[in-house]
C-alpha cells in the first residue's frame, strides 16, 4: 500500500495541490488524490514557479508574488461571490428579486461595539448610559461650539467649529 502525503511548506505557500508518494496507507489522502514522483513533483513546482514569474525573467520578486496572491485572492473573491449569488437565487433563473436580495443582509457581519459609545456618555463608569449622562455629553459639544455663550450656535459660529462652511 502507499500512503500520499501533502508537501506542506512551499506548496503551502504557493497553494499547489501537488503530493508526493510514501509507502504505507493511503488514509491521509484527499479523495481522489493520486501518487506522484519526484520527477512530476519538481515538473509542478517548476510550472509554478514560471506562474508566479510575472515577467519571465527566471526571479520572484516580492511585487510579482504580491500580485499573484492578490489575482488567487481575487479569484476566491469571484468563487464565492458565484457562490452567495447561487444561493440567494432560489428560482434558479439568474437573477435576484427583491425577496431574494433582501435575504443578502447580514447584520451579524457588522462589527458592533459599544465601547466607544459607552465611553463617550458613561460618566459614572457602570456601563449604562442615563439621560443625564448624554446631556451631559451632548451639550458639552454645543457649549464648545457657543463660543460667545449666549445660548446659540450662529452660523458663523458652527463654521468656526467647522460643521458648515460660510
Amino acid at each position: 500500500m502507499r500512503k500520499i502525503v501533502i508537501l506542506a511548506g512551499l506548496m503551502a505557500a504557493t497553494g499547489s495541490p501537488v503530493l508526493a508518494q510514501q509507502n504505507g496507507a493511503a488514509a491521509d489522502a484527499p479523495p481522489g488524490a493520486q501518487p506522484i514522483t519526484r520527477q512530476q513533483f519538481i515538473a509542478e513546482m517548476d510550472a509554478e514557479f514560471v506562474r508566479l514569474d510575472g515577467n519571465g525573467d527566471g526571479v520572484l520578486t516580492e511585487a510579482e508574488i504580491a500580485a499573484s496572491q492578490r489575482a488567487a485572492a481575487e479569484r476566491e473573491a469571484l468563487r464565492q461571490n458565484q457562490a452567495v449569488f447561487a444561493s440567494l437565487d432560489s428560482d434558479g433563473n439568474g437573477s435576484l428579486s427583491p425577496q431574494e436580495f433582501a435575504r443578502l443582509a447580514n447584520p451579524d457581519a457588522v462589527p458592533i461595539a459599544a465601547s466607544p459609545i459607552l465611553a463617550r456618555f458613561d460618566r459614572d463608569g457602570d456601563n449604562v448610559v442615563t439621560l443625564l449622562e448624554y446631556r451631559i455629553a451632548t451639550q458639552g459639544n454645543f457649549d464648545a461650539i457657543d463660543a460667545d455663550r449666549d445660548g446659540v450656535v450662529s452660523p458663523g459660529e458652527m463654521a468656526t467649529a467647522g460643521i458648515v462652511s460660510n
